[in-house]
């Protein structure tokens, strides 16, 4: 189909409301409230010409998930990116979605199932529908409905299909290998976010009794199908960032699995000196985002391609930190290799502590 004949889609319980081509620079990013982080994408001026789909898909009777894809109108490299969302949800990443098209990737992106501000959660009031679909349903059917759309458009399906995301978008990450684990061959799941249950209280409080509650832990250690079907899973978590619960998260898989098992798909990095998926004291930025040109060498997502394309497992990361976050152009201040847990970065004791040609990952030290 043509971009415009996109409009027509007869898809299962969607509704596509807008098809068009987007020139480049004809794309204005909606203003919504508080600036994006340093090293949140800027470029919007300079996006290639795409294909700019919209839509909604309501699985329920009280279902409302609006989505968004964008499809390179030429030069797409075959492979698809779906984004997460931070917070509890309410608007389109379109800073994801505008990295995948200026890498040459199809990107999708949903609402998660409501409008409004990330931190609010009256939306959830007396709707269990809605809580379902931002717990995991909205990612999975937006998934769905992109391999649809992409197969429409270029007359072909995508050749790999990859999902990265950080805080709730780390939930939703390890959502889709643990319920779904045919959306994405690999998924890259940030510092996820363990928000415990969301009720249909107003304020959302933790009501065990509300028959309504459910719950949006994404704790099942079972990632056997995902395993078996080929799929990749890297997760990481800030050392200043709490990571306990998500290490514990690892050993359940390990301990369920086996290492022999997990180690075939599953790795975990602890960013020494890193907060809350952004930044970072020491190592501030190891490739978390799409750009072109990246290396596995540097970036964990080209990393977790390459994993999953032709079957190299990381051995380490080599991470920049650079004077201000996210732009190279500042200059660095260091590098640093981040390592596969539990082995950690460990100084060789001779040259500079700021390159990271002078550390190796090794196992802990016993104490």
């Amino acid at each position: 189909m043509s971009c415009t004949q996109l409009a027509n889609s007869k898809l299962l319980h969607t509704t596509v409301t807008r098809a068009q081509i987007v020139r480049s620079g004809e794309f204005k990013l909606p203003q919504d409230g508080s600036p994006p982080s340093s090293d949140f994408f800027t470029a919007f001026g300079k996006l290639r010409p795409f294909c700019r789909v919209e839509g909604f898909i309501q699985p329920s009777s009280d279902s409302h998930i609006e989505f968004e894809v964008w499809l390179p109108e030429s030069d797409w490299n075959g492979k698809y990116e779906g984004a997460g969302n931070g917070g509890f949800g309410g608007s389109m990443n379109y800073y994801r979605l505008a990295e995948a098209i200026n890498a040459g990737y199809v990107g999708s992106s949903t609402d998660t199932g409501h409008k409004g501000a990330s931190g609010e959660v009256g939306w959830a009031t007396g709707h269990r529908e809605k809580i379902i679909d931002f717990d995991y349903r909205a990612i999975h059917e937006t998934a769905e409905i992109t391999k649809a759309i992409i197969s429409a458009f270029y007359e072909k399906p995508a050749t790999r299909s990859y999902f990265s995301s950080c805080s709730n978008g780390g939930r939703q990450a390890l959502m889709e290998a643990q319920r779904y684990p045919q959306d994405y061959d690999g998924i890259l799941a940030g510092a996820p976010w363990n928000p415990g249950t969301i009720s249909s209280s107003a304020s959302g409080a933790r009501a065990a009794n509300d028959k309504t509650a459910v719950n949006l832990n994404a704790t099942n250690p079972n990632l056997k199908p995902f395993e078996q079907r080929g799929g990749k899973l890297i997760m990481f978590r800030g050392e200043n960032d709490g990571p306990a619960l998500t290490i514990k998260y690892y050993e359940s898989v390990l301990s369920t699995l086996g290492p022999d098992a997990t180690n075939n798909f599953v790795q975990l990095y602890v960013v020494p000196g890193k907060g809350h998926c952004e930044g970072g004291l020491i190592a501030g930025d190891f490739g978390q985002r799409l750009a072109p040109h990246d290396d596995p060498r540097h970036s964990i997502l080209m990393a977790l391609e390459q994993w999953v394309e032709q079957g190299v497992a990381p051995e380490q990361i080599i991470a920049t930190k650079y004077n201000t976050d996210g732009v190279p152009e500042s200059g660095a201040v260091r590098t640093r290799p981040i390592c596969p847990y539990p082995r950690i970065a460990t100084y060789s004791g001779s040259g500079s502590v700021d390159d990271a040609v002078n550390y190796s990952c090794k196992a802990p030290s016993k104490k």
